[in-house]
C-alpha cells in the first residue's frame, strides 16, 4: 500500500484528447501530483496530458506508436521514443499503446518487488513479459498526405503510382514525371506533404507488404525479399530488423497467421 500510494497512473485516452488537455484543473491536478513527489505513470495518449504539464521537456518519453506525429508537433521539446514499448525516467513511468497497462503493470512489480516475481507474475496471468519495443506493431500509412494539413494532389498521384508498383526499380525521374514537376520541386513537395522522403516511403511500402507476406503466405525469405522489390536477402533482413525490431523469421513466428 505504501507503494501505491506514492502512485498516479494517466490512463488510456480514448475521448477527445484536446478537450482534456485543455482542462486546467486536471493538468494542474498532475502538476501537484508530481511535485508533491508522486510517480506519474501514462499509458497510450495519457503521456498527452503529462507533456502538457511541461513536466517532460527535455526528458524522454514514449506514447501509441500511432501518435508520434501528433506528440512531436505538439511537444517538440521532448524527446519522443514512440519505438520503446516503455521508459522509466526514476519520477515517471510513460508506456505505448493501451494495452502496454501490462508491460508497465510487470515493471512496477519489478521495479519495486524483484524480476523474479514480475517474472512469476507473468507466467501466472500468461502475460508476455518480453516485449521492450512497439516496432513489430507498427502498421505503416500509405496515405499520409496530410502531415503538413493540406493535400498536395501532383504527389498524390506520385504514391498511388509507388503503391501499386513499389516491387518495381522506381527511378526519381518517374515519379517527377508521374507528379508533372521536375524532380527537385518533386522532392521537396514530397517530403512537405509526407514528412518522409521518397526513398523512405519506398522502404516503407515494401517493409509493410513483406510483413503481410510473413503473416499470411508460406513463402521463404529468398521469395519474399524478390516478390517486394529487394534483390539481396542479407540486406533485406538488415533492413527489416532495423524497421521492426525483429528479424523476419523471428517476425514470422510471433505474428503467422497460418497457425
Amino acid at each position: 500500500m505504501f507503494y501505491l500510494a506514492l502512485f498516479h497512473e494517466i490512463p488510456p485516452v480514448f475521448g477527445d484528447l484536446d478537450v482534456l488537455r485543455s482542462n486546467v484543473d486536471l493538468i494542474k491536478t498532475i502538476q501537484n501530483a508530481s511535485r508533491d513527489g508522486a510517480i506519474i505513470a501514462t499509458i497510450c495518449a495519457g503521456s498527452f496530458l503529462l507533456a502538457e504539464t511541461g513536466f517532460l521537456d527535455g526528458k524522454v518519453a514514449t506514447t501509441y506508436w500511432k501518435l508520434t506525429r501528433e506528440f512531436m508537433n505538439k511537444y517538440p521539446e521532448v524527446d519522443l521514443q514512440s519505438d520503446q514499448m516503455l521508459i522509466d525516467g526514476g519520477n515517471y513511468i510513460c508506456a505505448g499503446g493501451a494495452m502496454a497497462w501490462q508491460d508497465l503493470a510487470l515493471h512496477i512489480v519489478a521495479r519495486f518487488m524483484s524480476k523474479d516475481v514480475a517474472s512469476q507474475c507473468a507466467k501466472v496471468l500468461v502475460m508476455d513479459s518480453t516485449r521492450h519495443v512497439q516496432t513489430p506493431y507498427f502498421m505503416f500509412d500509405q496515405h499520409l498526405e496530410f502531415s503538413s494539413g493540406f493535400t498536395d494532389k501532383n504527389i498524390v498521384s506520385a504514391q498511388k503510382w509507388m503503391q501499386k508498383n513499389y516491387h518495381q526499380a522506381v527511378d526519381l525521374g518517374k515519379l517527377a514525371e508521374i507528379a508533372e514537376v521536375g524532380v527537385r520541386t518533386f522532392l521537396r513537395r514530397f517530403k512537405r506533404a509526407t514528412g518522409v522522403t521518397p526513398l523512405q516511403y519506398l522502404q516503407q511500402l515494401r517493409i509493410e507488404s513483406a510483413r503481410h507476406l510473413l503473416e499470411v503466405s508460406t513463402k521463404n525469405i529468398e521469395e519474399i525479399t524478390g516478390a517486394v522489390g529487394y534483390e539481396n536477402t542479407s540486406s533485406f533482413r538488415r533492413l527489416f530488423k532495423k524497421e521492426t525490431g525483429l528479424t523476419p523469421v523471428e517476425y514470422r513466428k510471433k505474428f503467422s497467421r497460418l497457425t
